[in-house]
């Protein structure tokens, strides 16, 4: 059986500790161990005896209709966009409708359900577990709300126009460093590194990566090979001429899953879903933070960004990249280099300055040719 409305935490010193979903109840304890190890410990008797007598959610509920569970009960089973959402934003989306649960909010009507009462209940969340985990509460909630609407289910979406309470970092998933590049091209494991390459050499989200089949890699007469995929975001059909590194990375590694999946773990097998490669990943990044190989920041997302910059400061326009990375959108080029831009213009600067500086005439009062200071500045 698959076990649903757990919360896995790992702790620095690589513990694990799983709990109900939503409550403070855990199932188990300081598990030393992998995440193989950790399944196959939670497939153990004892362990879904805790699992069936403490879990809060009872999945064979019915809501009464016009009430928030019912309309959850429809948004997963009836609505064509949530079959749309790419895994890693369903699997948030329900951790957040737990939450809801658990905190007998589905029986709440609908119609009493109105933005002040939304914002109570976003800080209420912000308290009890964090700023981030509310902000997407209330994005499930509006993504949702919009859905009912078009139905005529709700007459508005009461989320609209809400503010976030969690702030952005503007460098999350910052471009990596050459020598974190190279120490994680030389050490990262296998089941690491293929996503890794991908991300770095192609730019492909995670949610394309960990589908990617060897069937998309087709003969290229500008580069050799090429890559076709269509986003699941966005539904944007692509074909990618693949980069030598990516190329030669591939060749080397002719495994692949039964079903042809490039990004396979080190056992041959596919990664079940995106969450799981992205936490496999992640994981691994961290350790090499804790021990000082790598710096602060590094995300397989941000090696799609690296892969943006690279193409910018080789000549491409912020349209070139967004083309590149799979987006329609002219913003999402400009947003993945705005730093780039940032290095050209103090590059011009700089520039516009040793101009100046040669053509300053040398004197013993100014030996070096700097630019006067301007009066208002001395």
């Amino acid at each position: 059986m698959k076990l649903k409305g757990l919360n896995i935490v790992r702790s620095p010193a690589g513990k694990h500790y799983v709990y109900i979903r939503g409550t403070p109840i855990a199932i188990l304890r300081g598990f030393q161990g992998d995440r193989e190890a950790l399944l196959r410990r939670l497939r153990e008797p004892d362990v879904l005896t805790a699992y069936n007598a403490n879990r809060k959610r009872n999945l064979a509920r019915v809501y009464a209709g016009g009430t928030l569970g019912s309309l959850v009960a429809w948004f997963r089973t009836d609505c064509p966009r949530y079959d749309k959402l790419s895994d890693a934003t369903r699997s948030d989306y329900e951790k957040t409708f737990d939450w809801l649960e658990a905190k007998g909010v589905f029986d709440c009507p609908l119609d009493l359900i109105i933005t002040p009462e939304l914002y109570d209940l976003r800080d209420r969340c912000a308290k009890e577990k964090w700023g981030r985990f509310a902000d997407k509460m209330i994005s499930a909630l509006s993504s949702m709300f919009t859905q009912a609407v078009k139905r005529k289910k709700m007459a508005c979406n009461p989320c609209f126009g809400m503010d976030k309470i969690h702030k952005a970092d503007p460098n999350a998933n910052r471009e990596w460093f050459a020598h974190e590049w190279m120490f994680v091209r030389e050490n990262a494991p296998t089941e690491v590194l293929i996503p890794c390459m991908i991300a770095r050499y192609a730019g492909l989200a995670g949610q394309t990566i960990v589908g990617l089949n060897e069937e998309q890699i087709l003969d290229h007469p500008l580069t050799g090979k090429a890559i076709q995929y269509t986003r699941r975001k966005n539904n944007k059909a692509t074909l990618l001429p693949v980069l030598p590194e990516l190329q030669a990375f591939l060749a080397e590694r002719k495994m692949r899953s039964a079903e042809g999946r490039i990004a396979i773990r080190d056992d041959g097998s596919p990664w079940p879903s995106e969450k799981e490669m992205q936490t496999r990943v992640s994981h691994w990044l961290r350790d090499r933070e804790r021990d000082g190989k790598i710096g602060t920041g590094t995300t397989l997302h941000g090696l799609r960004v690296s892969y943006a910059a690279w193409w910018k400061r080789n000549g491409a326009s912020d349209d070139e990249v967004a083309r590149l990375i799979g987006d329609k959108s002219l913003r999402m080029g400009t947003h993945y280099t705005r730093h780039v831009e940032d290095e050209v213009s103090i590059r011009r600067a700089f520039e516009r300055a040793g101009q100046a500086q040669a053509t300053t005439s040398r004197s013993p009062t100014n030996p070096n040719g700097l630019l006067p200071v301007p009066d208002e500045l001395t």
